[in-house]
């Protein structure tokens, strides 16, 4: 059971005006307000914020008409001899895997992903000591949802029960994080996760809507949120971004800068970059990329922003003798692919092969 708080609200009219009033007693207290009711205000951030993919990176609800297409269909593992098959029970999507010997079936609880890049699945286990376990299910969707493959890192493990035929069990931080990075609040009990708000939504970047709205709500002035507009150090964008996408100190040991897993980790590629760390705070993560859009594909985008800095006009230039008027990211940040048919911009702003730009 999902355990989600609900507000209650009401107005009341004042001569010609009509005064927005909010009973904070008469509701579950909890800091979190959810994205609709940011949007009352900050409706055009809202708007963008709903088209991109951290709006949708966890899905509980309505996954058998979600994912029809995979329904009643075989699907052999390409590695080992067995087929999936994925149904639907009333309301309940699950999974089954069969061979010649044996099947194991089992309730599938949570989408995670967008599906820009790909969709896995994952169920919550029982657990005998307390600590979070979860099976992340060995069949994942790639291409915009349009094929099926083997989920990230499940090529080659070894069956030791019948479980690992679905997949790979995880326990623990990696569940809890999982959970945590593609939701804005959620507390793992057992096979339930309470006050789940999925989706990376508005108050995971800027914390705990409530006092604010309240405030505003009495036409008090506003207090302060966290990564307002402006607000933020270069330093704060990388840890804030890096929470869930890597920070440096997040890793026990820095990945070979050549590494194409490195790519996934933009924020400790772009904390190795020489320009992240000459600029004295101007380049950042937002620098590059509107936190409410979708990243934008436009080369030419990307090359002017490099361009601000690398040319002629500023103090101490650096600029390219092999492509000196654009196409900077085709060599200093190309795509690697980190799996097949997922590609991702390595942020270790340099010729790649090098350590230094």
């Amino acid at each position: 059971m999902i355990a989600v708080a609900a507000g209650m609200e009401h107005s009341r009219r004042s001569m010609n005006q009509q005064v927005f009033v909010r009973d904070w007693n008469s509701v579950i207290e909890t800091a979190y307000v959810g994205n609709a009711e940011c949007a009352r205000c900050h409706e055009d951030q809202a708007t963008k914020h709903a088209a991109m993919g951290h709006s949708g990176t966890l899905f509980t609800e309505g996954l058998c008409d979600r994912f029809a297409s995979l329904l009643d269909r075989d699907i052999a593992d390409p590695e080992r001899d067995g087929r999936f098959r994925f149904q639907c029970l009333g309301s309940e999507f699950s999974v089954s895997f069969s061979n010649a010997k044996d099947r194991v079936s089992l309730p599938i609880q949570f989408a995670v992903g967008s599906g820009k890049h790909a969709v896995t699945f994952l169920t919550l286990l029982e657990s005998d000591d307390g600590e979070p376990k979860a099976l992340e299910h060995r069949l994942s969707l790639f291409h915009h949802q349009t094929e099926t493959g083997l989920t990230p890192s499940h090529a080659g493990l070894e069956v030791a029960n019948q479980l690992d035929d679905l997949g790979r069990l995880k326990r623990g931080g990696d569940v809890t994080t999982c959970i945590g990075c593609h939701s804005t609040t959620g507390q793992v009990r057992g096979t339930r996760v309470d006050d789940l708000r999925a989706g990376v939504g508005c108050e995971s970047c800027h914390g705990p809507g409530r006092k604010h709205v309240a405030t505003m709500d009495r036409g008090m002035s506003a207090l302060h949120i966290a990564f307002g507009k402006n607000k933020a150090t270069a330093q704060e964008e990388l840890h804030l971004c890096g929470r869930c996408h890597r920070s440096p100190e997040n890793l026990s040991v820095l990945p070979d800068p050549n590494e194409p897993k490195l790519a996934r980790f933009q924020p400790v590629g772009l904390a190795q970059s020489a320009c992240f760390q000459k600029s004295d705070g101007v380049l950042r993560c937002t620098t590059c990329h509107d936190p409410h859009l979708s990243v934008d594909r436009t080369v030419t985008d990307f090359d002017a922003r490099c361009r601000q800095c690398h040319t002629a006009t500023q103090p101490n230039p650096i600029t390219c003798s092999v492509q000196p008027t654009g196409e900077c990211t085709s060599c200093h940040m190309p795509a690697v692919e980190v799996h097949p048919g997922i590609s991702f911009h390595d942020h270790w702003i340099r010729k790649r092969g090098a350590t230094s730009p």
